[in-house]
């Protein structure tokens, strides 16, 4: 099974120039952990996670969960949000990221997911962002593919 039969296509992407605020909006309506970054020509450039913007407003935030802290840390993450709100996306991107290809298979796209412990993988035809795939969406088709095998079987009889 190629990637292109498994990803999400027509998924939402942000410029470097979009605002935090407005990114945090995009993916909350999208129901997204998180977003490619493309420029002007839908080339992937980066991606944005919400894991990236809570990391890069409060840096120790994983220390910080598991202490007594954490209220107290979260008030202050909410006004560091406020205040980093009309920063640009590319501030707080990563832009070493990992992409399949549209007609790579499954199995690659689970390793990469797997691999480099990353939850969106961005797909790509030529550089261009086609959509995305995550564990989920393999998943799902890995279910779907083994009941049209056992449906073929049934038939076969």
């Amino acid at each position: 099974m190629k990637v292109k039969d498994i990803m999400l296509r027509n998924t939402a992407s942000v410029l470097p120039e979009c605002n935090l605020e407005e990114v945090i909006k995009i993916m909350a309506l999208q129901r997204m952990n998180g977003i490619p970054v493309v420029d002007e020509n839908q080339k992937v450039v980066g991606f944005i996670s919400n894991h990236d913007i809570i990391k890069a407003l409060l840096p120790n935030y994983l220390g910080i969960i598991n202490s007594n802290t954490f209220i107290t840390e979260f008030i202050h993450l909410s006004k560091k949000l406020r205040e980093y709100a009309n920063h640009k996306v590319e501030e707080f991107m990563k832009r070493d990221i990992k992409t399949v290809n549209e007609d790579d298979n499954e199995v690659m796209a689970a390793d990469m997911l797997i691999r480099y412990r990353i939850h969106h993988l961005p797909v790509i035809r030529n550089g261009y962002l086609v959509g995305i795939v995550t564990m989920k969406d393999l998943l799902k088709a890995m279910l779907e593919n083994k009941e049209n095998q056992e449906n073929e079987k049934v038939e076969v009889k």
